[in-house]
């Protein structure tokens, strides 16, 4: 097993929030620097263990600035919702300002990632993410590999208080298992090496998000125009049907197609080139609980295709309140 500690030294760094703030504001430039100019170290526990907390922080901040900001602004003035709104409306302007963060939130990182996993000089073919393993040094990231890394950790940490704050769905359970499996997963991944895997999964995880709270927006402004602009709603519903077929077919190849061949290669594949020990396993474990989760929930997608062809329209079946009064709708 090559653990993060057996990586070549890196220069030693005080580790204290101020240290941390200027290590933040180093790994976010690092998205603007060319490749030649980045940096590439082995992780600083202390240290990162400070600049996490802030990128978390800063998340939480970010994400509820968003929502006062830009989502429930335009939430209001796409739902024309009126000074004195019904308990349904209310409700629907809640639902589309969380369907805008994700969004935006789900969106950037898309992106992001786009941007900087592809351009590792070990991104494929997928022997690359483990060749070399046992002697050290994988471990060893570029400042902007680094600085996603801890953003995307960070940003699951943040969602997972949000999942708690926020009106509770009826796959709540299974959303705070995706993120508590996804953080261990990060976590685990970043401490022993195991990088390379770990950015390749939140590369494939994170693109279907974006069709899917595009449509989810389409469809409560479609449900809060239906009996005020018949033809408006009636456009919003064709719009949320097609970007929610985008979704499902993006979902099929990223994570139902695609991510499996991610987990074959850390269990099999991986073992080719180094023995297994418990922190290894544990990330394989992890990485099928995942695809088990995603197979539930392309499950769900099923049943709204199903529902879709037999009344005309989507319906997320995974979105609704627990405690929705149905006279609401």
């Amino acid at each position: 097993m090559s653990a993060w500690f057996s990586a070549a030294e890196a220069p030693p760094t005080e580790a204290s929030p101020a240290a941390a703030l200027d290590e933040a504001a180093l790994l976010l430039k690092s998205f603007t620097r060319d490749e030649a100019e980045l940096g590439a170290r082995a992780p600083l526990p202390r240290l990162d263990g400070y600049v996490f907390v802030l990128f978390i922080a800063a998340q939480l901040a970010l994400n509820w600035a968003l929502r006062l900001i830009i989502a429930r602004p335009l939430a209001n003035f796409l739902l024309a919702t009126p000074k004195r709104p019904t308990r349904a409306l209310r409700r629907m302007v809640v639902k589309f300002s969380q369907a805008c963060l994700e969004l935006l939130v789900y969106g950037s990182f898309a992106l992001i990632g786009l941007v900087i996993v592809p351009s590792q000089p070990w991104f494929w073919p997928s022997k690359h993410w483990w060749i070399g393993f046992a002697d050290g040094g994988h471990e060893v990231m570029r400042d902007d590999l680094r600085c996603y890394y801890l953003l995307y950790g960070a940003r699951y940490v943040a969602g997972f208080v949000n999942v708690l704050l926020e009106p509770k769905r009826k796959d709540f359970v299974e959303m705070l298992l995706h993120h508590a499996v996804t953080v261990a997963v990060v976590g685990i991944s970043y401490l022993y090496g195991w990088n390379r895997v770990g950015c390749v999964v939140m590369l494939l995880l994170d693109p279907a998000d974006v069709p899917l709270h595009l449509a989810k927006m389409f469809k409560y402004v479609s449900d809060a125009r239906e009996s005020r602009d018949k033809k408006l709603a009636q456009r919003c519903t064709f719009c949320a049907d097609r970007v929610f077929e985008l979704f499902a077919l993006v979902f099929l190849v990223t994570r139902i197609a695609m991510y499996p061949y991610v987990c074959w290669s850390a269990h099999v594949e991986a073992t080719r080139y180094f023995p297994k020990g418990l922190p290894e396993w544990t990330c394989v474990a992890l990485l099928w609980t995942l695809y088990g989760l995603q197979c539930y929930w392309f499950y769900l997608i099923i049943k709204v295709a199903v529902r879709m062809m037999a009344t005309g329209r989507a319906e997320d079946v995974r979105s609704d309140d627990e405690d929705d009064d149905p006279k609401d709708q």
